[in-house]
């Protein structure tokens, strides 16, 4: 039923499943209920309330049994000895006066049910609210029953014991309900199974919809869990749907059943086998008249506004005694009233006194109020000292970053020195281990020369013997066979010299071939590198002409050479108000270049402090940084910079020189500073032609003030050189700026364009004279493999004729055979003598090698040392600039230390002096509290300052203070009260009286605001009644009519009684129906179920289960009754139904999607499964 509210009093339900069709008929209101529910009473009294009615009702339902007048079917009257109604009960009922139009009421029931199937829809599955599976474990005589639900119409079906009963039994114990309401047991225990010690029962319910109990908790289902044991002990858990125990109180339980209104205790609601049987067969009228009233709520609603009634009979016995408080206090408020009038008489000499008295409490505040001026004072000094202090040490602190940033930069100095001591170091060793190394290789040599030498002496002695032997055996054979064979042997000697010859020639051309083709191999690498300087130099016209054409067009933005996010961090930071000083940069942005030919010298020589941005504290860098890893930005670095600027008056050279800072355009102080800090702009003078650089940093001293000198490099275009002097030792360093890198530094347009255009003039010369140079190449790598192909076709001649000497050779030999006396002794001399002169000439060629080889190893020996001492005196002299850089970190580090002592001595001083201030600022607040405190005291006694004469002091005023009120306390002793105690006293008893008055008048509202209420919610309560009694009636006879039967439902509210008179022979002419009694078992169960659907119809649970319906009916009356539920079902939205029958469910209505049959098995026929 919809919340209302009747004058402040709300009753609202914590289900949204009733609702209210109004029609207004000519008569009067019908207002159709589905639900009727009372949250009035506070919740732990309503539950006790309803549970000792429910319990007591269920008991004399129960305990009751119908008497000889029920077994004939009549019933006695009510009897004249009842005790007569009370007060509520006539309010109530109002002599019944609503239920005397009961022929109209039902003939618009009728007429609904008429038009009922035309305005209802379609059924529709509840979001929450429906049961969804229910399990028992060692309970009553299952090990484990489990059984899934539909969520809207079920038929359990099984043989006796299959568990059909225990389903419903479950499902009202473990929801709260008590075990005597099952009829199956008197307590918990009596429930677990025999032979096991506890039992289990678990009810899933459904969750979900925008009225879910506690979605943010339990989500799409709620579990109840219920626990009991044989020892009479039981708990409940209520678990998410995740099976997450969120509760384990009954009251949890409660609220989910009370929000849901399940109404498990509902003898109707939950109808079993035994309450079926008592409702129709076993009953009497007034049973089954309590039956009615508690299955509609009725009997609830009752309860609660009879405790409504109670309530206000309690109220309106309150307002006598109120009454009589309010003249109780009306005397005593005209005594106070006369005291006050008896005051007035010494009314001036009491405004001196209170004059007195606040002059009194205010000259307190003056004489602090002084004391804290001086207070004030000392504050005020104490924070110019600390002022003073802050200034020094801030003043201290650059000093000290002055110093740190000398440090850094000796630091930096000494690493770059250090960095060259492992290769200077190296370079010693290694020129050292060279010429140990060719030391002992020219000793060797000396060895191995002798030894050579020894070897070339014996070789040329012993050819002179073996030429020596040729000769006398040439004689020999010439005396013997004449000159032929002298002749032929010169012949042979003269073709293996040619042999010989060709041999070396054909050598010769061997090795000069690695030559030539190492010449074709270096044409082509020289020509590959042509084609890469023509493509860089390709590359550098089209980047120039790009930059030219983007000058001229005016294009891009100044943001262009930095990072892409650059822009938005720059939007970040003007939106951004957390900054102690908005940071400045990029730095570039605030540089203009006013002779912009030295711009990618400078752009290479600041380098990435260019992308840098300023800011003024340690806080403001931290927020940059934030911001910039936001944004992805690494290249761009954050310098912490003084806001006061540095003065260079004096440091710089003279005005005849360009320095960096003269050719600069800065529009920022800070941005200047730091260049000058981290690049010495200021010192750094420019001098375009590197032979006047020369002259100016190393002829003679350095010019004043100059660090450094940047120059063009006189070979290289686009590049520079650093030349500086430190400590007396020449130092020049290549510049090489990055061609394809966009300038930061802001340039006249038109300068540029025009320095540009040079340029581009120049790299074209330079890139036609690479053009002609590649052709030269070209020309002399062809030269070289014209070379490589001719002496490879003069190596195959050679060896040509090489094959023809050896012929040649073979034929004298042949020839030489044939002579008399020729034998083998003289070509063996003579071979070995080629053997010896071979030998020789190896010994010969090696001695010459080794000489030549001595000469050179000498050369090599004396340029090693030379080298040696070389690389000595550079180590000598990188440990003189080590040390002198050393000696620059140890004075800078000495400066900075002593800075450190400095700040220390005034951090020091200024802790003393703030802690004075905050001890000075803690007197002043004490004071000004005190101040503040006396004040709030003096307005205590009076809201406005008075004026306090001249020359008056509080002991003053409080010693004409004392005088006057001595004077006025001997009245008030007279009197018996001080004027403070009669002023108390009225205010005191008028407070009084105004209250007890106000809570007279505030009983009386509430009085009649419950009795309205009352009167109202009765009102309705007798339309809900009226309009359930009639649409009882209505559906009953409609029902009956399913089957052809007659008959009429007789309600009579008056005397508490209900009965039904049915005729099923509708060929019956009688008006009147039989009684109950007489009828057959199958028509008693079909009256049953008409009966119960007639009720349910005013019933507003989600839930309805009907246990055994069909136990007593024929075939006919069962499918008719079927069909009957399940129509009635179907018009139900929202609805769940558990019908239980041990018959099976046959015909049409089990291929319906919305009805679902549970078949359970019975447990011994299980148990034999099992095994």
């Amino acid at each position: 039923m919809p919340g209302r509210t009747i004058n402040g009093l709300a009753a609202e339900s914590s289900r949204k499943r009733g609702h209210r069709d109004d029609a207004q008929s000519q008569e009067d209101e019908v207002v159709e209920v589905q639900r009727a529910r009372s949250n009035l009473r506070t919740e732990p009294r309503k539950r006790v309330r309803l549970s000792d009615v429910d319990d007591a009702k269920g008991r004399s339902v129960r305990d009751s049994t119908p008497s000889d007048e029920d077994a004939s079917g009549q019933e006695l009257p009510a009897s004249p000895k009842s005790p007569p109604k009370t007060q509520y009960e006539l309010m109530r009922d109002n002599n019944f006066e609503h239920l005397r139009h009961e022929a109209a009421d039902d003939q618009r029931a009728t007429q609904r049910l008429r038009f009922r199937p035309s305005l209802l829809g379609e059924n529709a599955i509840a979001d929450n609210g429906i049961i969804e599976s229910v399990t028992c474990v060692n309970f009553m005589c299952h090990v484990r029953l489990h059984c899934e639900l539909g969520p809207l119409l079920n038929f359990i079906v099984g043989e006796n014991g299959s568990g059909k009963s225990a389903i419903l039994t479950a499902i009202t114990l473990c929801l709260g309900g008590k075990a005597s309401s099952t009829n199956r047991g008197g307590s918990l225990k009596s429930f677990v199974k025999e032979g096991c010690d506890r039992a289990v029962l678990t009810v899933k319910i459904k969750n979900r919809g925008q009225d879910a109990f506690k979605p943010e908790i339990y989500g799409e289902s709620v579990i109840v869990e219920r626990h009991f044991s044989k020892t009479g002990s039981s708990g409940f858990k209520v678990k998410t749907a995740l099976g997450q125990i969120y509760s384990t109180k009954k009251q949890e339980v409660d609220d989910l059943v009370e929000y849901y209104a399940l109404q498990v205790d509902n003898p109707l609601n939950i109808l079993s086998q035994d309450n079926a049987r008592q409702f129709l067969n076993a009953s009497t009228k007034s049973q089954k008249y309590k039956f009615f009233i508690e299955g509609v709520q009725l009997q609830q609603l009752d309860n609660d506004y009879r405790l409504i009634s109670e309530s206000l009979e309690q109220m309106v016995a309150k307002v006598p005694e109120q009454e009589e408080r309010v003249r109780h206090a009306k005397a005593e408020l005209d005594k106070a009233q006369r005291l006050m009038s008896e005051l007035d008489g010494h009314r001036q000499v009491r405004n001196k006194l209170r004059m007195l008295r606040w002059q009194l409490a205010w000259s307190q505040v003056v004489q602090e109020e002084q004391e804290l001026r001086r207070r004030e004072k000392d504050l005020a000094e104490a924070d110019i000292r600390v002022t003073e202090a802050q200034q020094e040490l801030e003043g201290k602190n650059q000093e000290l970053e002055l110093a740190e940033e000398k440090v850094e930069r000796a630091e930096q100095a000494l690493r770059v020195v250090k960095e060259e001591e492992a290769d200077i170091q190296t370079r010693v060793e290694n020129a050292g281990d060279i010429y140990k190394r060719l030391k002992n290789e020219i000793e060797q040599l000396h060895v191995e020369e002798r030894e050579a030498h020894q070897a070339l002496k014996a070789k040329t002695e012993a050819v002179k013997e073996v030429e020596r032997k040729i000769a006398e055996e040439e004689e020999r054979l010439e005396a013997a066979n004449g000159e032929a064979p002298t002749i032929k042997l010169r012949e042979l000697d003269a073709a293996n010299d040619k042999i010989n010859r060709l041999k070396t020639e054909i050598q010769e051309n061997k090795d000069s071939e690695p030559e030539l083709i190492a010449r074709v191999d270096d044409a082509k690498k020289a020509l590959e590198k042509s084609d890469d300087e023509i493509q860089r130099k390709r590359s550098e016209i089209n980047n120039v002409e790009s930059r030219i054409k983007g000058l001229g067009e005016n294009r891009g933005s100044v943001y262009d050479a930095y990072e892409p996010q650059i822009p938005n961090l720059l939007k970040r930071i003007a939106n951004d108000h957390s900054f102690e000083k908005k940071p400045i940069g990029p730095l570039g942005t605030h540089v203009q270049l006013l002779k912009p030919e030295w711009s990618a010298i400078l752009e290479k020589t600041f380098g990435i402090n260019l992308n840098a941005f300023i800011v003024t504290s340690k806080r403001d860098e931290k927020i940059l940084r934030g911001m910039m890893n936001q944004l992805n930005i690494r290249n761009s670095p954050v310098l912490i910079c003084s806001p006061h600027s540095l003065d260079i008056s004096g440091k710089e050279p003279d005005p005849e020189y360009d320095t960096i800072l003269r050719v600069l355009k800065i529009d920022n102080q800070m941005v200047r500073d730091q260049l000058i800090i981290n690049h010495a702009i200021e010192q750094v003078i420019l001098v375009p032609e590197r032979v006047r650089a020369q002259q100016v940093m190393f002829d003679g001293a350095p010019p004043r003030n100059v660090k450094a000198c940047l120059a063009f490099h006189d070979r290289k275009r686009g590049e520079g050189l650093r030349l500086a002097m430190n400590n007396g030792n020449i130092s020049t360093s290549p510049i090489q700026p990055n061609p394809n890198l966009k300038p930061r530094m802001k340039t006249d347009s038109d300068s540029q364009v025009a320095l540009l255009k040079a340029s581009l003039q120049q790299i074209v010369a330079e890139y036609q004279g690479l053009n002609a140079e590649k052709r030269r190449l070209q020309q002399e790598s062809q030269r070289c493999q014209t070379a490589v192909t001719q002496l490879l076709k003069d190596r195959k001649s050679l060896e040509k004729n090489l094959r023809e000497a050896h012929v040649e050779a073979d034929n004298i030999k042949e020839a030489l055979d044939e002579f008399e006396g020729v034998d083998g002794r003289l070509q063996g001399l003579k071979d070995h003598l080629e053997e010896l002169r071979a030998e020789l000439n190896h010994h010969g060629i090696q001695y010459g090698t080794l000489t030549a080889k001595k000469q050179d190893q000498n050369a090599a020996v004396e340029n090693a040392f030379k080298e040696f001492k070389k690389e000595k005196l550079q180590m000598k002299d990188f440990e003189q600039r080590l040390s002198k850089t050393e000696a620059k970190l140890k004075q800078a580090r000495d400066l900075r230390h002593l800075c450190l002592i400095e700040k220390n001595d005034i951090i020091s001083r200024l802790g003393e002096y703030t802690e004075q201030k905050q001890k000075a600022e803690a007197r002043r607040a004490r004071q000004a509290e005190g101040v503040k405190n006396m004040t709030k005291d003096a307005e205590v006694v009076h809201k406005e300052r008075v004026y306090i004469p001249e020359g008056e002091t509080h002991k003053s005023i409080e010693k004409q203070y004392n005088t006057l009120k001595a004077r006025l306390d001997k009245i008030d002793d007279k009197r018996g009260m001080t004027d403070a105690e009669v002023h108390n006293y009225f205010a005191e008893r008028k407070t009084i009286y105004n209250q007890v008055v106000e809570d007279l008048q505030s009983i009386t509202r509430v009085n009649d605001r419950l009795r309205h209420t009352l009167t109202l919610r009765l009102e309705k309560w007798r339309k809900f009644q009226r309009y359930i009694s009639s649409q009882s009636r209505a559906n009953f006879i409609y029902l009956l009519s399913e089957r052809g039967f007659r008959g009429k439902l007789l309600l009579d509210h008056e005397r508490k009684s209900l009965d039904l008179q049915v005729e099923p022979d509708k060929t019956e002419k009688r008006a009147a129906g039989r009684s109950t009694k007489t009828l057959s078992g199958g028509e008693k169960s079909f009256s049953s179920i008409c009966l119960l659907l007639a009720i349910w119809e005013a019933m507003g649970s989600p839930l309805r289960c009907l246990d055994e319906f069909d136990v007593f009916m024929d075939n006919v009356n069962r499918a008719i009754s079927t069909n009957m539920l399940i129509t009635a079902a179907r018009r139900s939205v929202n609805r769940q139904y558990i019908f239980i029958t041990p018959n099976a469910i046959e015909g049409r209505n089990t291929l319906d999607k919305d009805v679902k049959i549970i078949r359970l098995t019975d447990p011994r026929q299980r148990t034999l499964a099992d095994h």
